[in-house]
């Protein structure tokens, strides 16, 4: 078994070296996994994934991606393959199996041989409508190309969202990969606007909020409706913004910031 294996893993949210140096060296001998994305909103600085890759290899612990969200949203397999990084091992979930139940765990072969002596269980040992599943997107993923479209329309609805907000002069933050975007508003009632938009968008037939996920399904046309209403809204908005009336034109409540875990 490697010698990570035998340690405590540590999920950390970082993007600066300095910071994961730091914590290796407070835990070092004990560390079983370096665990993080490989992307989520911003690219990796440049040389951070060889430096994590050498701090694990020093410290003898196993450099795990996590591939739940960016798997199969750029490319047909991990995101990993984009960042041109190579983990010990990598995490899928969600996509893989196109909404069926279905998770895999990838890696090397001196890691994965860890699990020969592990006894692993299952109440769904036998199912296969997860396998099955996730076999056939992986394959119809590969033969369209899946993620080059994904990209191109996460693209155009980000650059989309930079014209309106240029246009009716209203900051919109946008950020994440094109095919997981998002946007926020800004200033003191960021979360009214929010509530608004999202109540204006559905009254003009969107199911929309400030977040944007990129299917196969989606074409230029649907792109370009979603922007249309999208600039009328907007355009309400701001106008109603400027008369101090957004929390009056609310038929509900301004929007949560964060959610809140159960205890």
């Amino acid at each position: 078994m490697p010698k990570g294996l035998k340690g405590t893993a540590l999920p950390f949210r970082y993007n600066k070296i300095e910071e994961l140096k730091e914590i290796v060296a407070q835990n070092r001998g004990e560390l079983a996994a370096i665990i993080m994305e490989p992307i989520r909103n911003d690219p990796p600085l440049p040389g951070f994934f060889e430096e994590v890759v050498k701090l694990a290899q020093e410290c003898g612990a196993v450099f795990v991606l996590d591939e739940i969200s960016a798997g199969f949203r750029m490319n047909s397999g991990g995101a990993h393959l984009v960042m041109k990084v190579t983990p010990d091992m990598a995490v899928f979930s969600k996509a893989i199996g196109n909404g069926y139940a279905m998770a895999a765990i990838i890696g090397k072969s001196e890691v994965m041989q860890a699990a020969r002596s592990t006894f692993i269980s299952s109440t769904n040992w036998t199912e296969r409508i997860g396998p099955t599943a996730a076999l056939a997107t992986i394959r119809k993923h590969r033969r369209l190309n899946a993620g080059e479209h994904l990209m191109a329309v996460g693209k155009k609805v980000q650059i989309g969202w930079r014209e309106l907000s240029e246009k009716h002069q209203i900051p919109l933050k946008v950020g994440g990969i094109p095919p997981l975007s998002h946007f926020s508003f800004t200033g003191s009632n960021a979360l009214s606007l929010k509530a608004l938009y999202v109540q204006m968008m559905l009254e003009r037939g969107f199911l929309a909020s400030t977040s944007f996920y990129s299917m196969y399904a989606h074409t230029e046309e649907h792109v370009k409706a979603y922007l249309e209403n999208m600039d009328e809204a907007l355009g309400e908005i701001v106008r109603l913004d400027r008369l101090g009336k957004v929390e009056l034109s609310l038929a509900g409540k301004p929007a949560i910031a964060e959610f809140k875990r159960l205890n």
